[in-house]
């Protein structure tokens, strides 16, 4: 009879070519468990043929080869193998999915952070672990959820998200009495690259002239005032009339409802240029003018429902006349991106609306403005989060294929150094431009 091999955590069973071999075990290549203190494990397939394990101490090779031989036999002649038979759940524990639920209901955290644990929670965790008890899934069961989600495409960063949102969870669920420690705690996946897209002016202006143009003025929101998407759309006529020159950033819209800024550093009042006063004044006057009776007569005719007022102080909404939600304008972004690409300008595949912000705060930087305006306009909490985190994403600005001058632009006096394409006012630009 062969003898009955176990798995070794410790080194690759399939190691790539040119690993570097074991420093403790030469003809080997440590992996990843390698030192662990449960060295051994015994595998074997249930009747349904599902991969069984369970890890055995460094010392226990042969009790761990007793046990897999064991179980195999069980199986083989038809008998339950040990770890399996006659388990019944306890009593009063839940299930992931119950205190999934439980999770929710209990978290204090923001209005954006709850809303993206249950989008994690419903996805990706509850359909694959919410069946199993709490106290019944182990960290290797974890190790292999994660493992299945790389091998399903999910990006690292994503990953990294979906397991920050069991690790939380899984916390409350020790306070609560239902572990003893979390199973989840120090595994350790790689976080993934910045995914911020380097874009360029040549890029934003294509953005705003594909993009449908009842949204045209959201893309400078992000690209000049380094608005997120749910604060572009929740700005309001008064947040832009009430004090000339200024934006005013209070609020920002969740699921289509008024919901608080991400953080009490969001809230913050933002010079504006002429360029944008102008976009503004065109947007108000094509899409937010009182509509015609012969309008409206239409829209009853084609059944549509009448315009609620109570959005009539957003200066930007969907062609039904109702908050735009983030979907609708991811939507909407991508589309642009796509007509972009398709006449020829290589903007990034990979870029969101949300990469204007970080093209806005590259840009300023870029450009001299002193890292603490920077930061005000920015709205970060820390310094360092404005230096260090999307300054890397504009080299060298590509000024003549902006759309006005940098103080046309931004409202803000213009750096030392700026070259002179950066100082062609828009009318200047407009000119040049049916010239050619």
């Amino acid at each position: 009879m062969a003898k009955e091999e176990v798995y070794d955590r410790w080194h690759k069973s399939r190691p790539e070519k040119g690993e570097p071999e074991c420093s403790e075990h030469p003809g080997f290549v440590p992996s990843a468990d390698h030192g662990c203190e449960l060295r051994w494990q015994a595998r074997w397939r249930d009747k349904d043929g599902r991969q069984r394990s369970k890890n055995f101490p460094k010392n226990r090779k042969q009790a761990a080869a007793a046990f897999q031989r064991g179980q195999r036999s069980a199986v083989e002649e038809g008998r339950d193998p040990a770890p399996y038979r006659s388990r019944r759940k306890r009593s009063g524990i839940p299930t992931i999915g119950e205190y999934a639920e439980t999770f929710l209901s209990r978290h204090e955290g923001r209005p954006g952070t709850i809303h993206a644990y249950e989008s994690r929670l419903r996805a990706q965790i509850v359909p694959v672990l919410g069946n199993r008890q709490v106290d019944e899934v182990k960290r290797g069961d974890y190790r292999d959820f994660f493992t299945r989600l790389k091998k399903d495409g999910m990006p690292d960063i994503t990953r990294s998200a979906v397991k920050k949102t069991l690790s939380v969870m899984l916390a409350m669920a020790v306070e609560d009495g239902y572990l003893e420690g979390n199973p989840v705690a120090g595994i350790r996946l790689p976080q993934g690259g910045n995914r911020g897209a380097r874009l360029t002016w040549k890029h934003v202006v294509a953005l705003s002239e594909e993009i449908y143009p009842r949204y045209e003025l959201l893309i400078w929101y992000g690209a000049l005032q380094a608005l997120r998407s749910m604060e572009a759309v929740a700005v309001r006529r008064d947040d832009m009339e009430a004090v000339p020159g200024r934006l005013a950033v209070v609020e920002q819209r969740q699921q289509g409802k008024t919901a608080p800024l991400k953080t009490t550093a969001s809230e913050a009042s933002l010079t504006v240029g002429s360029f944008l006063l102008d976009k503004y004044q065109e947007h108000m006057a094509r899409w937010r003018a009182p509509l015609k009776a012969a309008e409206l007569r239409k829209r009853e005719r084609r059944g549509r429902p009448p315009i609620p007022q109570e959005y009539s102080h957003l200066v930007t909404l969907t062609k039904w006349w109702t908050p735009v939600r983030e979907s609708t304008l991811c939507y909407a972004f991508n589309q642009a991106k796509e007509r972009v690409r398709a006449r020829g300008v290589d903007v990034p595949q990979e870029a969101t609306f949300r990469d204007l912000r970080h093209f806005a705060d590259a840009i300023l930087i870029a450009s001299g403005v002193e890292p603490r305006k920077v930061q005000a306009r920015m709205r970060h909490a820390h310094l360092a989060e404005t230096l260090d985190t999307y300054g890397y994403l504009v080299w060298e600005v590509d000024w003549e294929n902006a759309p006005a001058s940098f103080e046309e632009l931004y409202g803000i006096p213009v750096p030392p150094g700026l070259p002179e394409s950066a100082l062609v006012p828009a009318a200047v630009r407009r000119l040049c431009r049916e010239n050619t």
